[in-house]
């Protein structure tokens, strides 16, 4: 009875986020930004003394509104701009609207005031204005505790402003147009943006202007203004902070120096200073993003027409809201919109798409395209053009344009016999575009971009998010079953588990497991190695999956275990490699090497535990990975030139002599705890008593020897030089061990046999799996 209340419940948490993501987007607002409610109304505007019907949408910190005919006027007006929210008075010589449901809103700034009308219930509304406003407290972040820095202006003032007489003339044009544009409708945050901005925008930004409209376009002035001066604590910060960002900062070194090698403004070190502060510092501040390949191009557009703090701002924008999950180790945004692009693909352009499929190409071929807004593919000056758009509309403009580009070049493409020739095709297409070639229409950028907009204006932000949603799915999944196949791969020469096996213990490793998100973005890790798990986690997965997770206090031993596997990782953590060669030693491995990790987990001083497993396991993986003959490896290939006494041992009351190995020394204290976890570890086997009795014969020999050894002379080296001296104290090593171990016949048997586990490891991933889905 209460299952359909729970889905019920569910969907509207899915809506809820659904609309609230739709509502971000589409007025550029911060990610924090949670919509409270939605209205019918109209609202009046000044610059044609019209009513225009839409909805009116009120969130935390803004109020918005949105005409019901597609981008005929929409309006963003912040909270902290309100000074009052009113009934509209009876003395106003307006009359096209209805007075009596009206409500006026008076901001600081020049502009409106701005009149809403129609409202089925203007009291309830005013009163919720009212309401959110007296309890408006923005946070706003601020650091005064900083010295103050050097903020570099936009570098096109020193290095590109040279321009023609005549491109001066056209430049000027421009900017009167937009001055003439902002007395009309607005400038700022509450300005009306309506289709008349089109036209404007088609002609592109002058530069003394791309820095406030990018700012204002893209969204990021709202970040930008509740957080004061934390691009000053940032930059104080990535000058400080070392270790987890030297790998970052030496991918940014790499690609400063091929950053839009055409401009001449990162052929100098001011530049290349600028670019390298900037991405250090949102390197910094996005922890999770970092740094990928592209933010510096990027990068180095925004620092050519903003200020360095608003380039940061923008750049934010750009990694977090505008191009999702674009710019990370795996590029899953991209990845997943190339999926969208297909499928416009095939919607508009059916036999491009089938040929383009055939050569193997349809899903990658925008892929640089959309990465770095096409910088990478046209004439910077074209270029521009893009970006501009591309503030205002996002990424609609992205897959309209491409859709363009590939038509326009249809019939070539078409014709074409292999994808070497497709992608000529285009990058000649592409690179002829020239804002100063009026020679051919068709090859001019503003023709490009109108004719995107005449022929694919259909798609739009709902439907790409649709789009995005069934993508995601599948992207997750082939980005999930290449990490299974490079975790099979790679870890293989260092288990006897085969592909099938490993996946299989990856994947139930994967579903428990945190990402170390340094290593994340170190390219010298492959994305499996990435991945830790805690105590926690491994004491639940031995409970499933460990065939030693039996007796009395099996934990203990698991715990052991664990401190042993993990010395070469992040403390209380252990990653997949050496999970991984634990499991193969507990079901796979003989005798022997069960008894050393028996022996090596028992030693108290972590630093000689260290050492041992270093010594064994890592010179044992590289004997595997260029022997052939894996299985005959010796651990005697593990020995060092330092080497011990050789040791004793009895059998039929008769003393021989052992060769020893590097494996450390164990005292008494050790060794009677390591005989209570065997002890445990047998507890309730079905031969229990023949095999306590072999483990108190072989422990009763192991004490004797370890008493012979009290006077018998061992290597100690001191100040370089080795003596034998006599030492009081009870010692065993690995040799004598595992010489009395071998002697008793059932404790071999139960070891190598799993215990007479009847439960393959396959079965036990079955349960895992089942438990974990109940």
């Amino acid at each position: 009875k209460t299952a359909p209340k729970v889905m019920s419940q569910l969907k509207r948490d899915f809506d809820a986020k659904s609309r609230n993501e739709a509502y971000r987007y589409r007025f550029r607002l911060p990610l924090n930004e949670r919509l409270d409610g939605e209205i019918g109304c109209h609202l009046w505007t000044p610059y044609n003394r019209s009513s225009i019907a839409g909805k009116i949408y009120i969130s935390s910190n803004f109020i918005c509104f949105s005409s019901k005919v597609y981008r005929q006027v929409n309006l963003i007006i912040p909270f902290r701009d309100i000074i009052i929210v009113e009934k509209h008075t009876n003395n106003s010589n307006i009359s096209d609207f209805d007075i009596q449901s009206a409500l006026v809103i008076t901001i600081k700034y020049e502009g409106g005031p701005f009149v809403l009308s129609n409202f089925t219930d203007r009291s309830f509304i005013l009163g919720k204005l009212s309401s959110l406003l007296s309890e408006y407290n923005e946070k706003i972040i601020s650091i005064i505790d900083l010295p103050p820095i050097t903020i570099s202006p936009p570098l096109y003032l020193q290095f590109n402003n040279n321009f023609t007489e005549e491109q001066q003339a056209y430049e000027n044009i421009r900017i009167a147009a937009w001055h003439t544009h902002f007395a009309i409708y607005g400038r700022g945050s509450a300005m009306y943006r309506t289709n008349e901005l089109y036209e404007l925008l088609f002609q592109g930004i002058p530069n003394s202007l791309r820095n406030e409209l990018w700012l204002l376009f893209s969204g990021a002035i709202y970040d930008k203004e509740v957080n004061l001066n934390i691009y000053r604590k940032y930059v104080y910060e990535s000058l400080n902070v070392k270790n987890d960002h030297d790998t970052i900062n030496e991918e940014i070194e790499r690609d400063l120096y091929r950053t839009l090698p055409d401009q001449e403004a990162y052929q100098q070190e001011s530049g290349i200073n600028a670019l390298r502060r900037l991405l250090r510092v949102y390197a910094c501040y996005n922890t999770d993003v970092g740094y990928c390949q592209a933010m510096n191009i990027l990068g180095g557009v925004l620092l050519l027409y903003m200020n360095e703090e608003d380039a940061f701002w923008t750049l934010a924008a750009l990694c977090e809201r505008l191009l999702p999950d674009y710019y990370n180790t795996k590029v899953v945004g991209a990845l997943i919109d190339q999926g969208v692009f297909s499928d416009y693909c095939k919607e508009y352009l059916p036999d491009l798409y089938d040929k383009l499929e055939n050569l193997g190409i349809a899903a990658c071929i925008s892929l640089s395209w959309f990465l770095t807004l096409f910088v990478c593919v046209m004439p910077f000056e074209s270029v521009l053009y893009v970006i501009d758009i591309f503030f205002y509309d996002g990424i609609k403009v992205l897959f309209q344009l491409a859709l363009t580009i590939l038509n326009e070049n249809r019939h070539r493409l078409l014709a074409c016999q292999d994808d070497g020739d497709a992608i000529m095709i285009l990058t000649t297409y592409l690179d002829q575009f020239n804002d100063d070639n009026e020679k051919h229409e068709e090859k001019q950028i503003i023709y490009l971009i109108k004719k995107s907009y005449t022929n694919y204006n259909g798609i739009n932000e709902e439907d790409i998010n649709r789009l995005r949603l069934k993508h995601r799915l599948k992207v997750v999944q082939s980005m999930r079953e290449s990490l299974l196949q490079s975790a099979a791969k790679n870890t293989l020469r260092f288990t006897k588990f085969n592909e099938r096996e490993i996946k299989n213990i990856f994947y139930i490793f994967n579903d428990v497991s945190r990402i170390s998100l340094t290593e994340a973005n170190d390219p010298r890790k492959l994305a499996y190695e990435t991945y830790r798990i805690h105590r926690d986690e491994y004491l639940i997965l031995c409970k499933y999956l460990s065939p030693w997770y039996i007796g009395e206090q099996p934990e203990s031993l698991a715990n052991k275990l664990f401190d042993l596997f993990n010395l070469n990782v992040q403390p209380d953590q252990i990653d997949f490699i050496h999970f991984i060669r634990l499991w193969s030693i507990l079901w796979n491995e003989d005798f022997k090497h069960k008894l050393i990790i028996l022996f090596l987990s028992h030693l108290e001083d972590e630093n000689k535990r260290k050492e041992a497993f270093n010594i064994l396991f890592e010179s044992t993986s590289a004997h595997r990975s260029s022997s052939v003959n894996s299985e005959n490896i010796s651990l005697e290939s593990s020995i060092s030139t330092n080497e011990q006494m050789p040791s004793l041992y009895i059998e039929n009351g008769e003393i021989t002599y052992l060769k020893p190995s590097q494996l450390p020394l164990m005292n008494q204290t050790e060794f009677i705890r390591l005989c209570k976890s065997i002890y445990n570890l047998m507890t309730g086997a079905a031969n229990e008593e023949n095999l306590f009795r072999a483990l108190a014969t072989s422990s009763t020999l192991l004490l004797k020897m370890g008493e012979i050894c009290k006077s018998s002379p061992r290597q100690v080296e001191t100040n370089d030089t080795t003596t034998n001296e006599m030492e009081n104290e009870w010692i065993i090593n690995f040799e004598q061990f595992e010489a009395t171990m071998n002697a008793e016949t059932c404790l071999v048997t139960w070891f190598e046999n799993n215990n007479g586990n009847n439960l393959s490891l396959e079965k036990r991933i079955h349960n895992y799996l089942q438990d974990i889905q109940r």
